[in-house]
């Protein structure tokens, strides 16, 4: 069993394919990556945890826009009293199930070296591995597995719209990033929440808007810049023809107003991006949970 340590990579770095005569698991802290395979390449980012097999002839090719921070731990099956898979793994982490904070503390346990470490990194290492290959761990409905290109993009969405105001984020730029083409993630999006990706992008913003007309008094220009329009103008426009109704009329009309989030969608996706319980732009907190944010 290897100690656990961080890697840092400079943008569009590589790692040539190798062959492990070991177990690894490898989650990314910042950046994304690549794990390249024959003829094949799997997206990792922020979010995800992979398990690597001994044998499996791979490499990494590292974010060409930004350097790029990894944790990784080394392993055989005798350090952890199980039979871990023999193909490439990937896992999501999220913020109801434990694994992130345990590659968090085997992490911690590297650095402070307690006396006992080698046992608590033994017993950190079988618990993880146990969830990761057979759980259980929680799967709300909303967060069905998704395709690993379009897991990608979503981390990368939860990442830039993690504080306000809300940044519009670009088609072509979210599918840079996750290394696919425009119309590949389109078609991701469609299969993921049945609407196109420049679609689902907006009406995730307008989501955002509809909470702020109704539970804030903010003012609809005020709205426009903390939910990435270009201005009043510019989301009166988009918000109308969404919900048939201005900005002002809609939030004249109160809790009677459709809301883009009937859509399922929708829905789905903004779960993914902020989750039950995330604090809306301006710092309130939904409240309401049954309709708003599913």
């Amino acid at each position: 069993m290897g100690l656990p340590a961080i890697a840092d990579y400079p943008p569009g770095a590589q790692m040539p394919p190798r062959v492990l005569d070991d177990f690894e698991f490898v989650w990314m802290l910042s950046g994304r990556a690549q794990v390249t395979l024959d003829g094949d390449a799997v997206p990792l980012g922020p979010g995800q945890l992979l398990l690597v097999p001994p044998s499996l002839r791979h490499g990494f090719a590292w974010d060409t826009t930004g350097p790029c921070r990894h944790g990784y731990v080394h392993f055989v099956p005798r350090d952890v009293g199980g039979s871990p898979p023999a193909t490439l793994q990937v896992r999501p982490m999220t913020d109801d199930d434990p694994l992130a904070g345990l590659c968090a503390y085997l992490l911690w346990l590297a650095g402070a070296a307690p006396d006992d470490w080698p046992r608590r990194m033994s017993e950190a290492l079988a618990f993880m591995l146990s969830l990761f290959v057979s759980g259980p761990l929680p799967r709300p409905d909303a967060v069905d597995a998704l395709a690993p290109a379009l897991a990608a993009a979503v981390a990368e969405l939860q990442r830039q719209w993690a504080q306000t105001p809300l940044r519009r984020v670009g088609v072509g730029e979210l599918a840079r990033l996750a290394h696919v083409s425009r119309g590949y993630l389109s078609r991701l999006f469609r299969a993921g929440f049945g609407l196109s990706a420049a679609t689902a992008l907006e009406r995730a913003r307008c989501s955002r808007a509809e909470s702020l007309l109704l539970r804030t008094d903010l003012t609809v220009e005020a709205i426009a810049g903390q939910c990435g329009f270009a201005d009043a103008s510019h989301f009166s426009h988009r918000f109308a023809s969404i919900h048939g109704a201005s900005p002002r009329v809609y939030r004249a009309a109160g809790r009677a107003s459709p809301s883009v989030l009937d859509d399922p969608g929708v829905r789905r996706l903004s779960h993914l991006l902020w989750g039950e319980n995330a604090p809306v732009p301006g710092g309130a907190r939904t409240g309401d949970r049954r309709r708003r944010w599913p």
